[in-house]
């Protein structure tokens, strides 16, 4: 009997969290993508898990806050763009380190310089366009 309650809480625990990871569409996929690749990306998260750990946090994400698309990306809120934070994980908050927006209408992407309240438009990887762009 203990063994089925175990089996029948370990099927049903998977199958709530498959159902509750909800996958973004495609062109949210590709905009993560630009962001994750950017040189700036990359340099602002070249060794930060270790000072995280170090810290006593457990890792950094990305999250998409907003988007053209809020009820097929797992976002907050619409946006006319792709709106990402960068963030640190710790037991009792989630501090953001920084913030890019991806523009589709200009094909740009852009860090928030939230100090002087102005997008301050970065490199990407200029092919990940054409998957963006791709009619899916």
């Amino acid at each position: 009997m203990k063994n089925n309650l175990f089996l029948f809480f370990i099927l049903g625990s998977s199958i709530y969290q498959s159902k509750a990871q909800v996958k973004e569409s495609y062109k949210a996929q590709v905009a993560y993508k630009i962001v994750e690749t950017s040189p700036r990306c990359k340099q602002l998260t070249k060794g930060l898990y270790e000072r995280i750990v170090k810290n006593g946090g457990t890792s950094y994400g990305i999250m998409l806050e907003s988007s053209p698309n809020p009820r097929t990306d797992p976002s907050q809120e619409y946006s006319k763009n792709y709106n990402f934070n960068l963030h640190e994980s710790y037991s009792d908050r989630m501090p953001v380190i920084a913030r890019f927006v991806f523009d589709p209408q200009k094909q740009q992407l852009y860090e928030d310089d939230v100090v002087n309240a102005q997008l301050v438009a970065i490199p990407f990887n200029k092919k990940l366009l054409l998957l963006f762009n791709k009619n899916r």
